[in-house]
């Protein structure tokens, strides 16, 4: 069979979610005609419910002893509270424009401020008793997953088109049955209304993408246990006995980091590089699984990873790798800091705007993700978690403003100005891109060292 032949082949098969026959069989079927958006929503609506118990209960046992009967109370107690803040904020969506203006003007700040407000109550321990303080202490460490789902929802009230919603419209996407990460998939009612399929035929086309994320997934898994196998040796790969224990022996970088080896330099950045693609694989394994069943059911919104390893720019790997996480940064504190802060300048604007985001706002995320430090007021172990990542988040931001303000000065001088798309130049600017997120990997592997320490085995990459 000729090349041309096996290229339309696969291109076929690799696309199958777009065959009209394919399409139209299966929006004949009577799982996809009786499957309403309404019937949809009510299904998601009822799977909420149960991830609200199931989430609660999984925070508090990572938090106490599950045989002690207050740890099974305390969740019970606590979600009533969550389920009240969650409509509380549906109710401050939907009345956007009755609040005070103060709070129409900022929000966001008034929605995080009562967070902070409860995680001070809790450092200052007034609480009658210790469930109560128990109680409190799960609603602030529940309260991260879901501020940014919150944040979407009274985003969709600042637009003006809450009003006319549902709780049940945005309640789905709150507590949702495709994730459980803080970053929210999907974002809110405005980005998946928009990509909700309302008939039988563009339903069946999400079905078809989704389906095709999930295979992709599969693949993704199978390759990352062949990495592992073969080039790192991992023990819990199931292929690593077949190769009788031939690998290639390159260590994880978080062993270098670590200082468990001092591999030769050639060595430590092929450990650089194939970390920086092992990584890209299991966010996109990820993504795909919370993407895919979303698009199962009839919301075919865009994929949270797609191809970064053939960005051309830092900007574009951004958000190619974590699309939901950039699109986060962008929502709550790129745009808000760009659409207000140094209109006159614009050189000044855009940077200010990224560090807001990629590194102030990537800092502060992270800063809610450390719970159970949060919790305790552990200023100690707080910087032990997030002092590398102070670094890589300002590596990060400094990267992506030079590479934004370089993309306009191209797009400034339009298309005449001589850049080739492809060939060697290509390869060459993909290539800077890895190297580039390969080094700053450097500060955000987890690792039980120092800065100091980090530092030392950082400057060992460039030979020093």
């Amino acid at each position: 069979m000729k090349a041309g032949a096996l290229l339309v082949a696969y291109r076929r098969v690799a696309q199958f979610h777009e065959n009209e026959a394919l399409i139209g069989w299966l929006q004949g079927s009577k799982v996809v005609v009786w499957l309403t958006p309404r019937r949809r929503k009510a299904i998601l609506c009822i799977g909420a419910i149960f991830a609200a118990i199931a989430g609660t209960v999984s925070r508090q046992m990572r938090s106490g002893d599950s045989h002690e009967g207050a740890t099974w109370l305390v969740p019970v107690a606590a979600l009533p509270i969550l389920l009240g803040l969650v409509y509380l904020l549906y109710l401050m969506a939907a009345r956007f424009n009755r609040l005070p203006a103060f709070v129409r003007a900022r929000p966001q700040i008034c929605v995080h401020a009562f967070f902070w407000v409860l995680l001070v109550s809790i450092w200052l321990n007034p609480f009658p008793s210790a469930f109560a303080a128990a109680v409190m202490a799960l609603v602030a460490g529940s309260f991260p997953y879901l501020i940014w789902r919150c944040g979407y929802m009274v985003l969709c009230g600042q637009r003006g088109k809450a009003a006319a919603t549902k709780f049940t419209d945005h309640f789905f996407y709150i507590f949702p049955v495709w994730d459980g990460t803080n970053t929210p998939p999907g974002k809110g009612h405005d980005n998946l209304s928009r990509a909700e399929a309302q008939t039988a035929a563009v339903y069946s086309r999400s079905v078809l993408a989704g389906i095709k994320l999930l295979l992709l997934v599969a693949l993704w898994e199978g390759l990352m246990r062949v990495i592992g196998a073969v080039v790192y040796g991992d023990p819990k790969s199931a292929l690593t006995g077949l190769l009788a224990g031939h690998h290639l022996g390159i260590p994880r970088l978080r062993f270098i980091v670590n200082g468990d080896v001092t591999p030769p330099l050639v060595i430590l950045w092929l450990s650089l590089y194939l970390e920086l693609i092992w990584e890209c694989l299991h966010i996109a394994a990820k993504g795909h699984v919370w993407i895919g069943v979303l698009r199962l059911f009839g919301f075919n919104v865009f994929r949270n990873t797609y191809k970064p390893l053939l960005a051309e720019s830092v900007l574009e790997f951004w958000s190619r790798y974590y699309y939901y996480f950039k699109e986060l940064m962008v929502e709550f504190f790129f745009l808000p800091t760009y659409l207000r802060r140094f209109r006159e300048r614009p050189v000044l604007r855009i940077v200010v705007a990224v560090f807001a985001a990629a590194f102030f706002g990537n800092m502060y995320y992270h800063l809610l993700q450390a719970k159970r430090p949060l919790i305790d007021g552990d200023v100690g172990k707080l910087w032990w978690i997030l002092g590398a990542r102070l670094i890589y988040c300002l590596m990060l931001a400094a990267g992506v403003a030079v590479s934004m303000l370089r993309q306009q000065r191209k797009r400034g001088r339009g298309a005449a100005s001589g850049v080739p798309k492809g060939g060697v130049l290509r390869l060459g600017r993909i290539a800077g891109v890895w190297t580039f997120f390969a080094i700053i990997n450097y500060w955000n592997v987890t690792a039980g060292v120092t800065i100091s320490e980090r530092t030392r085995s950082f400057l060992s990459i460039f030979g020093m």
